[in-house]
Parts: C-alpha cells; structure tokens; sequence
C-alpha cells in the first residue's frame, strides 16, 4: 500500500455509484454488491445486450439497476455518459472496472493496428471515463476507484501491452490526483496482483487467486473509507516465481 498526504479520514456513505465495465466479470459483481447495499447504481457498458444480461443475471435486484449504454472508449460514447451524469448529479462515488488480460506476441513483433486498439481499450477509456466522471462526482468526500492488474507492478513477457498501459494508467490517476484543486474526490488504485475467481474456488486453485467477493469488498472499503492518503492497495499475494498467465475470463477487469 503507497500513501500520500495525512489529511483527515471522514467516512463516506455511499448512496449512489456509477460502474464502468459494468458488463465485465468484476463490473457486475460491483453493481451487484452495490445493489445489495442499497445503492443507487448507474451501470455504464456499451450493449443494450450486455447490460439487459446483467439485469438478468442480478434477478430481483436488477430492477434497481440503471442503465447507460455507451461506449466510454470513444468520444462520442464519454460525452453521453457525461450527460447522464449531469442530469443525476451529485455522484458519491465511481468505479473503473475497464479492460482485461490479453496474451500475444513480444513488443517488437506487434502490429500497430492491435497496439492502438489495446491503447485505447485499456487506457484511453480509463481517461474518457473519468474526464466524463469526476465532474459530476458529489461535492465532498467523493471517490473514484479504479482497477488494475499484476502487469502494471511487474513486466509481463507476451503482454507487454497490458503492462504499458497498466502503468500509465497509474500515472493517469497521479495526475488527476495532482489536479484536483478542490480536496473534495479522493482517487484510489485497486491493484488485484492474482487472478479472480468465483467465490469457494480458491481453496481448489493451483496458484494464488483472488475470490471476487474479496474484490468488491476492497473496492467498496476504499470508496466508503474516505481516507485520501490510501494511493495504491494491492490485493492478493507475489508469486516467487512466474504463474500460469491468467485467460481473458480470469483477468481482474473486463
């Protein structure tokens, strides 16, 4: 855990909240913890069909769920979640649960078109969301959590990518730490080092995993702690040596 600062700790109650990557493994087991706690949700994914799975998947609570379809990796798509934002205002917190694992060739063998594209799905959506965000988080003692993964603390051989943009997607949320002339959002880092599973399947792993119901429970303590001088918090353990590399259902994001 990195810290910076030592202004005071005022816990936050969580009212409402909007998810991005709502659609993904970790996004909708956030709406889902959310819900259950009586949160009001705005889940932001980019299908009607994703989104209408999740409010299946949820049962009863999905009802409460609200939409927002858009994709938050482009500029068309962050300005309507900007909008959305606007007109519900006053956002207690927000969680970016965007991006995932990806496997395949070395730096130096990689094609441009599949570089720009992991770009801009695991590290220009992390910027439109929260350039369309942060604006309308509430006025005080507001969070914004994001998720990230094991590349972002150690080079990964056949991903570089997701390392690249793992770091400067910690770099991004320095800079919106450095910014923010008002103390009012608190920006944390979620840094899920192993691989997620469902809930009872840790005790059967081969390798070091994370349950998810231990990852939303992290992402929530972080929001509801109000504690501005927690930067990065890791959850799960190093491996001595290089793990099986996770597939794309694993990955702590989605």
């Amino acid at each position: 855990m990195t810290t910076s600062g030592d202004s005071p700790a005022t816990p936050l109650r969580l009212g409402s909240a909007v998810v991005h990557g709502a659609t993904g493994y970790v996004g909708r087991h956030l709406v889902r913890a959310l819900l259950l706690e009586d949160v009001t949700v705005l889940a932001v994914g980019r299908s009607d069909a994703g989104l209408d799975a999740v409010r299946e998947w949820l049962g009863e609570a999905g009802a409460l769920m609200r939409p927002v379809v858009a994709d938050v990796s482009t500029d068309e798509g962050s300005h309507y979640v900007a909008d959305q934002l606007r007109r519900r205002g006053g956002i207690d917190a927000a969680f970016a649960a965007i991006g995932g694992w990806w496997e395949g060739p070395d730096l130096v063998d990689l094609d441009t078109a599949t570089w720009d594209g992991l770009l801009r799905s695991h590290l220009t959506a992390h910027f439109l969301a929260a350039r369309s965000t942060v604006p309308s988080l509430a006025p005080q003692g507001s969070a914004y959590v994001a998720l990230n993964g094991i590349a972002t603390l150690k080079p990964e051989a056949g991903s570089g990518p997701v390392s690249v943009t793992g770091a400067a997607q910690s770099m991004l949320l320095e800079v919106l730490r450095a910014e923010e002339d008002r103390p009012r959002v608190r920006f944390h880092e979620l840094c899920v080092v192993n691989p997620v599973v469902d809930d009872g399947q840790a005790p059967d792993a081969r390798e070091a995993v994370v349950e998810i119901t231990d990852v939303t429970a992290a992402a929530l303590r972080l929001a509801r702690a109000g504690d501005p001088t927690v930067v990065r918090t890791e959850l799960g353990q190093w491996q001595p040596a290089p793990a099986a590399t996770p597939h794309s259902g694993d990955s702590a994001v989605g």
